[in-house]
Formats: structure tokens, sequence, C-alpha cells
């Protein structure tokens, strides 16, 4: 694994969010934690906007949340950089796959269906930041 990375997580369940929190801080990563699309909104909106702020890799969104949703989150988030890695973790996967095909091509975004152990979350999150950075891979 490289350097850490930057990864922004909207979840609001205070138990996963200090899951994530904690397994990718332990691995060198710099996490940053929110309770709501909007906040997660602000949050990535206050980094785009300082340009010596090192950009989010990743951005781990739950799908259901109050306010707003992880797609409403995710199409915003897209609209600022439609590069952006972003990873739904939700228990409702099957549903939310044609979702994310109508959102984008689909080589940016990924699912991880609740429940789920830490390596896979892991292997979800690493493998997809290395995958970006080793093959330079931007979607179409």
């Amino acid at each position: 694994m490289g350097m850490g990375r930057n990864i922004l997580v909207a979840e609001d369940s205070p138990s996963y969010a200090l899951l994530y929190k904690q397994i990718f801080e332990s691995r060198g990563h710099t996490v940053t934690v929110t309770d709501d699309g909007e906040e997660c909104i602000a949050s990535y909106k206050n980094m785009t906007a300082n340009s010596d702020a090192r950009q989010f890799d990743m951005v781990i969104l739950d799908y259901s949340m109050p306010k707003k949703n992880g797609l409403e989150t995710a199409k915003e988030i897209l609209q600022i950089r439609p590069d952006q890695r972003i990873l739904f973790i939700s228990s409702f996967g099957d549903e939310l796959t044609p979702k994310l095909r109508a959102l984008s091509n689909g080589t940016n975004i990924d699912v991880l269906e609740k429940p789920f152990n830490s390596q896979s979350l892991i292997q979800k999150v690493e493998f997809e930041i290395e995958g970006q950075v080793q093959t330079g891979l931007v979607p179409q």
C-alpha cells in the first residue's frame, strides 16, 4: 500500500462511522466523517474549494441517510468532480445497482452490501484507489 489516502465518509450510524474511521486510520489513511448527505457535500465543497488541500481519494456513502440520501449526495459530488471514486455501503445493493448505472458509467462507483467484513471494505477502498493511481483509470 502506498501513501495514506484521504477518505470522506457519510454515515448516519455512529457505530458504523466509528468503525470506518478506526479501520482506515489504523491503516494510515486520513478519514473525515460526516453524518448525513448535506454535511458530506459541505465538507466535499470545502475541500475542493481549497486548491492547496489534498482532494478526497474516495467517498464512502451510506445509501439511506437523513436530509439527503447517498444517491442524491453522489449526484452532487459527481457534478463537482465526475471522476470521483465513490463506494456505497448499503443493505439495498440489488435495488441500488441500476440507479448507480444511471448515475455514471460505473467505473468510479462501487457497492458494498451490509453486512460485510472489514477485509472486504479495506479491499474495496484500497484496491479501487490503487487501481486508479497505478493505471490512471478515469471514466470516459
